[in-house]
């Protein structure tokens, strides 16, 4: 039977682990970190401190089954800053991390690339899905949709409109069935991938 509950401390290692296996093929890492046998090691050196943040800061939640966290959804909350808290000032920052990893040039690449999507952001900016990643062995169960209506359902009070960007086009349709609208969409690279910003009205 699957349960969804808030995350806290404890999980952090399972966030880490389901978001780096669920995006291990996800086009925007494939691109960011090409080789794909340090991949998922890359990916959840990467993801892990957003995620820290988003405990601190923000909302997780997570869908268990048999006690074993199988999906996630984390999300920047308005009003709630995730680099701002005292927490924070004491955790790994994603961009050093990711400069660690490919390097300060390739890292202000992507960055650069990433803040150029901020001109498809709703004129209100609401609650920010950052992560919804389902382990790979239990997708298809419908885990993800599960979490997405439990995140919007809880944050139908926040201001501004939900919204999140993608870059796997296989995502859209799923997004669009939960009410999700594209805005538009950001080429992050000359023959790289697309990143679709979707909004809810």
């Amino acid at each position: 039977m699957a349960t969804i509950r808030a995350a806290g401390p404890a999980d952090v290692a399972h966030l880490r682990t389901v978001c780096a296996l669920a995006y291990r093929d996800n086009p925007l890492m494939r691109w960011v970190l090409p080789d794909a046998a340090t991949r998922d090691d890359a990916c959840a050196a990467w993801l892990g401190p957003a995620l820290e943040r988003y405990l601190a800061a923000g909302r997780v939640d997570v869908l268990t089954a048999a006690d074993d966290v199988v999906a996630v959804a984390a999300w920047r909350v308005p009003g709630l800053d995730p680099a701002g808290t005292a927490a924070a000032a004491t955790l790994p920052q994603p961009a050093g991390v990711l400069r660690a990893l490919v390097g300060r040039a390739r890292a202000a690449e992507v960055l650069a690339a990433l803040a150029g999507s901020a001109g498809l952001a709703p004129a209100v900016p609401g609650p920010y899905l950052n992560y919804l990643a389902v382990h790979p062995d239990r997708q298809g169960r419908g885990h993800g949709g599960e979490l997405l209506r439990h995140g919007l359902d809880a944050l139908a009070g926040a201001a501004g409109t939900p919204w999140l960007g993608t870059t796997d086009a296989r995502n859209v349709p799923f997004y669009e069935r939960h009410g999700f609208v594209v805005a538009g969409s950001h080429d992050l690279a000359l023959h790289g991938p697309a990143l679709a910003v979707l909004h809810r009205p």
